[in-house]
Formats: C-alpha cells, sequence, structure tokens
C-alpha cells in the first residue's frame, strides 16, 4: 500500500529532494567513512533558514545521511540513504515508518541551490568533472578541523560561486560554503559502515509523492 504524505512538510521534502545527486558512475576514489553534519540553507524563494545537524555515512556505493533539526513534533528526524550505481535516494522518517524513494531523473528541473552540495565528487583533483559549464580554481592547500585539504573555488554555469575543501584523504568535500547553504564535517572517522544502514528496515511503507513533486517543478516553458 502506498500512503500519501500529510505529517511531512512538502518544504522539507523540497530541501531533501533538492540535495545535488551523485555521479552517475560511482565515484572510483572516495574512501568510506563516518563523521557528524552540520548544515544550514535558506530556501531561493525566500523563507527562513534551515539549520540542521546528523550524521554522514559513505560507503564505495552508497551514502546515508541522518538529519536532526528539520523541525515539528514527530518530524524531528530525517534520513536520506542514496545508491551512486542506481542513481536512487529513499528519504525515511522512523518516527512514522515510512519511506519515499526519488530517481535523479525526476529531479532534474528542480528548483535550484535549496540545499548544500554534500556528495562525492567523481575527480577530487577535478571537482568541476561532469559539471557542465562550471569552472574551478584551486586556491591551494588549508587545514580543515585538523584534515588537509585542497580549497577550491567552484563556479556554475550561473555564475554561483562555491567554495569547497576537499580532504586529500577521503577525496570528499568536508566543508562548503556559497551564498545561501554551507556544511561541514567533523569527527571523521574512516573505515566502510555497515552495510544495514543502506538497507530500508523492515515495516516500512513507501509513501506515493507524485502530488508533491509535481509541485516543485519550475512551469514548462
Amino acid at each position: 500500500m502506498k500512503l500519501r504524505i500529510s505529517a511531512i512538510p512538502a518544504t522539507v521534502v523540497a530541501f531533501l529532494l533538492s540535495l545535488p545527486w551523485a555521479a552517475a558512475q560511482i565515484p572510483p576514489q572516495v574512501t568510506p567513512f563516518t563523521a557528524d553534519m552540520q548544515s544550514t540553507a535558506t530556501p531561493p524563494q525566500g523563507g527562513s533558514r534551515k539549520e540542521m545537524s546528523g550524521k554522514v555515512y559513505v560507503s564505495r556505493k552508497h551514502m546515508r545521511m541522518d538529519f536532526t533539526g528539520m523541525g515539528g513534533p514527530g518530524r524531528g528526524r530525517m534520513i536520506m540513504i542514496t545508491n551512486f550505481a542506481a542513481k536512487t535516494s529513499d528519504i525515511l522518517m522512523p518516527e512514522q515508518h515510512m519511506y519515499m524513494e526519488s530517481k535523479a531523473d525526476d529531479t532534474q528541473g528542480r528548483r535550484p541551490g535549496m540545499g548544500p552540495s554534500i556528495k562525492p565528487l567523481f575527480d577530487p583533483h577535478n571537482p568541476c568533472a561532469n559539471m557542465e559549464g562550471s569552472t574551478c580554481k584551486n586556491l591551494g592547500t588549508e587545514q580543515v578541523n585538523g584534515r588537509t585539504c585542497d580549497h577550491w573555488q567552484i563556479t556554475d554555469k550561473n555564475g554561483k560561486v562555491n567554495n569547497s575543501w576537499i580532504d586529500q584523504k577521503i577525496h570528499f568535500a568536508i566543508k562548503a560554503v556559497s551564498q545561501d547553504s554551507s556544511f561541514e564535517l567533523t569527527n571523521i572517522k574512516e573505515g566502510e559502515p555497515s552495510a544495514s544502514l543502506f538497507e530500508i528496515p523492515p515495516g516500512y511503507q513507501k509513501m506515493d509523492i507524485g502530488g508533491m513533486t509535481k509541485g516543485m517543478r519550475p512551469p514548462q516553458q
């Protein structure tokens, strides 16, 4: 049985679905790790700034983000599990024992800039790889939370600038700052996370997000 969204705010779903997708292929150089995460984002159409914290789990085939601070009773925690090869993400609501699935093709054309770019890079030595129209400038090596990082300034095809600090050992951006969003990873622990973290727990029911996603698409030209 598929359930319709009733208790989940549309703005929260839009934020999670706006997080940039991983590359079409599994990132070849990512080193598995676990870390704490702090993130902020401002919706592009205005509204209050969202502040979240949580955990990030990265394996060679999956990434999981546990968010807290999503707001509202019974809505404080959400989980997003991304499968790099399948190009799918499942958003889980633990309090409701529900989940919804979104595919990369379904997110094309959504409003950009709603979320920070928390994702593995296909080529950590060239962050602009697979990013058509973007340009990258290496600003040198810097220390971030005791880890050695390459500082990159990335300008997308629309002129939006993002500063990213890519960890030289785990090949992942552990800090990023743009005009409307930021994130930072701390307490990084290298090692393969448990495979069970990337599975949907038994008893979760799939939700129908068709009506909600229609509202997030821009009008056709």
